[in-house]
This record gives C-alpha cells, structure tokens and sequence, in this order.
C-alpha cells in the first residue's frame, strides 16, 4: 500500500499526531510512534469482533542476551524479510526504534494461533539465518506474543 493511500485511510486523530513527519521510514516501515497506535487500535478492534491479534517482535542480543540496539544491515534485513513472510493486512514497524522490529498480526482465528506462530516464527528464522551471518543471526530474537504480554518487553 503506498504511503499516500495509507495516510487517507489513518483516523484523524493519527493523521494529526504524525502531520509534518514521515510515518514510514525508507523501507517502508512505520516509525515507533504510528506503530505503536496501530498496535493499540488493532488490539481494540480485534477484542471487539473476537479475533486475535497478535504481535512479532524481532530484536538484537548482546552476549549476555539483553536487547541492545540492532545493527543498521541487520535491521534493513529483517524488514526486508518480514514482508516476505507476513500477509498484507499485517503491520510492521518500530515498536522501538533502533532496538525492537515488530508486526502486527492481524485477524487470528484462535484455533489456528499456536500453529500459525510457531510456522510464522520458523520460517522467518530460516530466511534470515539464509541472509545474516551466523553470528548476526545468533544475536536474533524473534517472539510472538498477546497485546496484553508486552508489558514485560522493554521500552
């Protein structure tokens, strides 16, 4: 969807939190700020119909596994990844910028949640381990979890 179409179709009230900034970056990515809106207004709308929506989150290690700031190659890998694996009515973007890639996966039916993650997360992880070295794709993390588990994902 290019950027023009998209920003017509953003509520009000996100159109002016972002008016006069770029709201995708040059890989098409969102930035931090309309990520995290979409994130929210999918969450609510999802718990209204009954669908699940769920979120991805791709992210660096250091050697002790805490999330550090991504390697920029890294980072344009995993965006450049994302699309490949993900449908089109799912978000990505910054859920923090230079540290945390996420995606928003949207309508889940429940019964088939587990099996499409768990699918979802192996098949992104053969295509970046295909695209990185061993050790960038070492560093990597890739998780998938409910909008109310976040709270435990630094900020």
């Amino acid at each position: 969807m290019s950027n023009v179409f998209s920003n017509m179709l953003l509520p009000n009230k996100l159109s002016e939190a972002v008016r006069g900034r770029a709201t995708f970056s040059q890989s098409g990515v969102y930035n931090q700020e309309v990520f995290r809106y979409l994130l929210a207004s999918e969450s609510k709308r999802s718990h209204r119909s009954g669908h699940l929506c769920q979120i991805l989150l791709v992210y660096w290690t250091d050697g002790r596994g805490r999330g550090v700031q991504m390697d920029p190659h890294v980072a344009m890998t995993v965006m450049a990844a994302l699309p490949r694996r993900l449908r089109e009515t799912d978000y990505i973007g910054w859920y923090h910028d230079g540290h945390i890639i996420g995606a928003v996966l949207t309508v889940l039916a429940k019964d088939s949640m587990a099996q499409v993650t768990s699918h979802l997360q192996k098949r992104l992880a053969e295509i970046l381990l295909s695209e990185l070295s061993i050790e960038e794709s070492r560093r990597l993390q890739i998780r998938v979890c409910l909008h109310h588990e976040l709270e435990g994902v630094e900020t």
